[in-house]
């Protein structure tokens, strides 16, 4: 069953798939978890941030990875660290062995360099790290907005 919303109107399409579920898999167990609804992440706001690594990768004459990278590091570790979702713990668990906090800046920009960090934010999680990157650099001259 694919995840869906579940309010009170849509108790019958609940019931409805659960128990066409067990009327084809009587012989069958099936683990259920439910958890608070929140709106996934728009993939608007994933091409954004990739278009200002882009803008501050040519201005500052860095790659794009690198200033992805570089955001991980100054920005979204801090947003993973308030996160109370699962994966994002396990990563700052991980982190932690091995003294990511540490680190030089080179050591820090190789650890982050592949690992899961904004694809791991939900909305409101992504909605900060945006907003650090455009005080952060509007502050230092690299216009970077949101587009309308």
């Amino acid at each position: 069953m694919k995840d869906f919303k579940l309010t009170f109107s849509s108790l019958g399409y609940l019931i409805q798939e659960i128990t066409k579920l067990l009327t084809d898999n009587q012989t069958k167990a099936f683990r259920v978890n439910i958890v608070g609804w929140r709106e996934k992440r728009s993939l608007t706001s994933n091409g954004q941030i990739h278009l200002w690594f882009g803008q501050l990768a040519k201005e500052q004459g860095y790659s794009s990875e690198y200033m992805k990278n570089a955001c991980k590091v100054m920005f979204g570790i801090d947003v993973l660290l308030g996160s109370d979702s699962e994966q994002a713990q396990s990563v700052i668990r991980t982190l932690e062995r091995i003294d990511y906090w540490s680190l030089d800046w080179p050591s820090k920009i190789d650890v982050v360099n592949g690992l899961m960090v904004t694809s791991l934010f939900k909305t409101d999680e992504m909605k900060v790290f945006m907003d650090q990157m455009i005080y952060y650099w509007n502050d230092l001259g690299y216009q970077i907005k949101y587009k309308d």
